[in-house]
């Protein structure tokens, strides 16, 4: 059945909500309640780190982005005067800020010329970067908050989610119900695909980068009524990636439009929740201390982080 995409974008845009010159969106919704209520979530002392190295051997498999390479540039050099006992090491890393784990900044996509809270593509995105709706607005404060894993693919039993499953509303509500778990507002939703597995177990870098499950647009809707603060996945994108435009909204990627653009909502891609996933299968704690800041690259489109979660 076809969406009226626009009028979707319509109902869900936050523009305007928390001010004229907003750059952080959804993460309004992190307000003091939920930073204790994710406080009070960390019950074990367990901590798990769910992203990526950062190295030559990477998730990107060349084109439009590549892994991070980093060179030395100085390796037992000598710190001081000669004859001194002390040496040094520094490198320097040359990387795309979106080639492993990664969060998407709202000046990422966008469309008609316009970004997320009405800010026109032509005033302000450059060769210089963003000037409005820059990484560096996610990442001061930063992103922390009470996280939820909703681990899809255990629910349906699966390693790996068949590469045209559209994750639906209907998902996350039986996800929620399996695991005891009620998203809360500024809740950080982390999604299990296994989509991670093709390139950290089987070594598919292909298969990884291909057609995907994800989140199907419809999830925007439950997002934006659970007043999720940011969405992360395991996969490529968080939504399902498919070679044609969405069949319901007749959109390119419509969940990126969606959330980025017209919600104002914070994408983390290529996450891995493999261990937390098995952790949580054994002591059924599916909430926890998420904190995962991007780094404040100043005008960024993207960037890196290391996200952790505590129990």
């Amino acid at each position: 059945m076809a969406i009226n995409f626009d009028n979707v974008a319509e109902k869900l845009r936050n523009w305007g909500r928390w001010g004229p010159e907003d750059q952080r969106g959804t993460l309004n919704h992190i307000d003091p309640a939920a930073l204790k209520r994710g406080a009070s979530s960390v019950k074990q002392g367990k901590l798990f780190c769910v992203g990526l190295n950062y190295d030559s051997n990477g998730p990107q498999q060349g084109g439009g982005r590549v892994n991070p390479l980093r060179t030395a540039t100085a390796v037992d050099a000598p710190l001081g005067p000669p004859g001194s006992r002390a040496g040094y090491a520094d490198d320097v890393v040359t990387m795309f800020l979106q080639a492993a784990t990664q969060w998407d900044s709202f000046a990422h996509v966008h469309y008609d010329g316009v970004m997320y809270n009405n800010f026109k593509v032509c005033d302000h995105l450059s060769a210089a970067g963003a000037a409005k709706c820059g990484i560096e607005h996610l990442a001061r404060p930063g992103i922390t908050s009470r996280g939820v894993l909703l681990d899809i693919a255990r629910l349906k039993g699966v390693d790996i989610l068949p590469r045209d499953y559209a994750i639906t509303p209907d998902d996350l509500n039986a996800a929620c119900e399996k695991f005891g778990v009620t998203m809360e507002k500024g809740d950080i939703l982390l999604v299990r695909t296994g989509q991670i597995r093709e390139f950290t177990i089987n070594g598919d870098r292909a298969a990884f980068n291909g057609l995907q499950a994800g989140l199907s647009p419809t999830c925007c809707e439950w997002m934006h009524d659970k007043s999720v603060a940011a969405v992360t996945a395991d996969n490529m994108a968080v939504e399902i990636l498919r070679a044609e435009p969405d069949p319901a909204y007749g959109e390119l990627m419509p969940l990126h439009m969606l959330t980025l653009r017209d919600m104002g909502m914070p994408l983390g891609e290529i996450f891995d929740f493999e261990e937390l996933s098995a952790d949580s299968a054994k002591d059924g704690q599916y909430t926890f201390m998420f904190s995962g800041p991007p780094l404040p690259f100043t005008n960024g489109f993207g960037s890196p982080l290391n996200p952790q979660v505590i129990k």
